[in-house]
């Protein structure tokens, strides 16, 4: 166990709220911050103590960190031990909020369908199909962005 500083402490109370709002328990969310803060896998134990919480609640927000994609889990040979880290990508994180906008994109087509006036009708189209675009134009996007960084 380490003591976090008040700025860690801060950055990852901030990310377990900004996460409430991505509809992920606050807990997963304080996880989450405390992985992006450390520059090497931790253990359940380890992030239980750190974080002042129990261990079967790390177990869990770990796990649907796991499955959200914004963490990887690892084992260590000869041990039932898992180890638990951030994945430091952009699109780890968009592929993590997709599940909600494709909602968000079902939701603006149906109201595009239920519309009863043109205007109402087209606006929702409009919305939809720029998210559409958005979602399927985002990694692309990255990847240019990645490759401008690395020219200069």
């Amino acid at each position: 166990m380490r003591n976090l500083t008040d700025e860690e402490h801060r950055f990852i109370e901030d990310m377990g709220q900004a996460m409430v709002g991505w509809g992920i328990a606050r807990g997963t969310g304080r996880i989450y911050g405390y992985l992006l803060l450390r520059a090497e896998p931790a253990g359940l134990d380890q992030i239980a103590g750190d974080l002042e919480v129990g261990k079967s609640s790390v177990s869990v927000g770990a796990r649907q960190l796991v499955s959200l994609g914004l963490a990887r889990s690892s084992g260590e040979r000869g041990s039932r031990r898992v180890f638990y880290e951030a994945l430091y990508t952009l699109e780890a994180i968009f592929a993590a909020r997709n599940a909600q906008a494709n909602d968000l994109l079902a939701r603006l087509s149906q109201g595009a369908l239920a519309a009863t006036t043109d205007e109402g009708r087209e606006r929702l189209r409009e919305m939809a199909d720029l998210l559409r675009d958005f979602m399927t134009q985002g990694p692309e996007l990255l990847r240019l962005l990645r490759e401008r960084r690395r020219a200069t």
